[in-house]
């Protein structure tokens, strides 16, 4: 059953300092009036598709179902990856395809390209501006009661494969940081399943190493300590500290998982 009002989830890595949300928004709001956005986060670093990825992963089955997901994470912005609707049965996603959409069950979905000559009106589509000028077109026309296909047509799959973020079946395994939280709690591409053989360790590439646990507290304040964390994702932290400065981590520091 549509949503009423609809909701438009946004996720994007503009930062709040420029019009670019603004300007998505105001195209939302000429669109759809009535649809109400929710900002997901605009603080995805610059270009990282992957960290987009993660945290879309994260949050989107907390929403309503019927939500149409805004997902602008786009480095590719003008070249020749293609605009989406993703359509899950339950969801929409609007994105470019570039793996944004990796942790979304490909397989089990519907995916439209968008034509974006079907729906624009007063804005000529720019090279560098797809947020505005297709992606929250498409996604108000969705929350107006359009179906994907009065907006574009379908494909077979999506062109891009996402990334891997594989589910612990062994051990010893190597992993990554794949984003950092605001407490500096580095978040990895590893999902430990209850299926997963029991870690114990993670040996960071500088040789040092961090007992796993079940929460901060198992470790003395300023300690190091893995944990399966609540998306079901390892991640490795500093009871009251901030991991990402105390243990020099970076995106895609790699470790091994005994």
């Amino acid at each position: 059953m549509p949503l009423d009002p609809p909701i438009i989830a946004i996720l994007t890595d503009f930062g709040t300092s420029d019009w670019y949300v603004a300007s998505m928004k105001a195209v939302i709001a000429r669109i759809c009036p009535k649809a109400k956005t929710i900002d997901i986060t605009h603080q995805i670093e610059p270009g990282n598709i992957k960290s987009a990825a993660f945290v879309l992963s994260q949050c989107y089955s907390d929403f309503p179902r019927g939500t149409i997901f805004l997902c602008v994470v786009d480095p590719g912005v003008g070249s020749e990856r293609k605009p989406i609707v993703h359509w899950d049965g339950d969801y929409h996603f609007v994105a470019p395809d570039n793996g944004v959409l990796g942790l979304l069950k490909p397989d089990m979905c519907r995916v439209y390209e968008i034509e974006s000559h079907r729906f624009q009106d007063e804005h000529k589509e720019s090279n560098t501006f797809h947020g505005r000028d297709v992606f929250a077109p498409a996604a108000a026309y969705l929350a107006q009661g359009a179906s994907p296909n009065d907006i574009g047509f379908a494909m077979a799959r999506f062109a891009h494969d996402g990334f891997e973020f594989p589910v612990v079946e062994q051990l010893p395994t190597h992993g990554s940081v794949i984003y950092f939280d605001r407490f500096g709690n580095g978040i990895t591409n590893l999902r430990i399943a209850k299926s997963s053989p029991q870690p114990d360790t993670v040996v960071l590439n500088n040789g040092l190493q961090i007992p796993f646990g079940k929460t901060f507290s198992d470790v003395q304040e300023g300690e190091a300590i893995a944990y399966l964390g609540s998306g079901g994702f390892l991640e490795i932290a500093i009871n009251l500290g901030n991991a990402r400065v105390s243990l020099n981590l970076e995106a895609e520091s790699d470790f091994q998982l005994l």
